[in-house]
């Protein structure tokens, strides 16, 4: 299975339930950022349409989804569309210098934590400096699957991955508590 194969690789880094709370809220925090700023950019008009860099960004990432889950991209769809709605409602309402403040403060906030969440809890580097495409593309879509599998769905999914974790040699028990 395609998808238990590329999550394999993410979870192997997200293993930690605290880790993995502070990317379910620091990897939008993120993507909504980035959309804020490539909202600023407009490629061209099409019927009165205004393209952004964020809706091209948006629609190609939102169909590299569907060719991995079908359910999962759906949920990323309607994710991806309020944060694109709204970033680009931003764009419209706010001077670019806010788009900028805006964007780096999220970077910086989403990037800080996530870095803390990986050094303190997950004792292990991020993601990104192993795999870049990954950390950036494929992260938004892997929350909703630690969302589905923490709220007790798609667990047959949810095994094939720790199955997978498993015959990598990568798998991590943080079930225990430290004394």
């Amino acid at each position: 299975m395609r998808f238990a194969k590329e999550m394999a690789f993410y979870s192997a880094y997200h293993q930690e339930k605290r880790n993995v709370l502070i990317h379910v809220l620091g990897v939008p925090l993120i993507t909504f950022t980035l959309f804020v700023v490539l909202s600023r950019f407009s490629l061209f008009e099409y019927n009165g349409f205004h393209v952004s860099a964020s809706l091209v960004f948006t629609l190609a990432v939102l169909g590299y989804y569907y060719t991995l889950d079908v359910i999962f991209a759906f949920v990323a769809t309607l994710v991806f569309g309020g944060l694109y709605l709204t970033s680009e409602w931003i764009t419209t309402q706010l001077p670019a210098n806010a788009a900028w403040t805006i964007f780096g403060l999220g970077q910086v906030i989403g990037w800080g934590a996530q870095f803390y969440g990986h050094f303190i809890f997950e004792k292990s580097r991020p993601a990104l400096f192993d795999n870049l495409f990954q950390a950036l593309v494929s992260a938004p879509l892997f929350v909703v699957a630690d969302v589905f599998f923490e709220l007790g769905f798609r667990l047959d999914l949810k095994k094939a991955v720790d199955a997978e974790l498993k015959q990598k040699g990568v798998w991590k028990d943080f079930s225990h508590k430290p004394a």
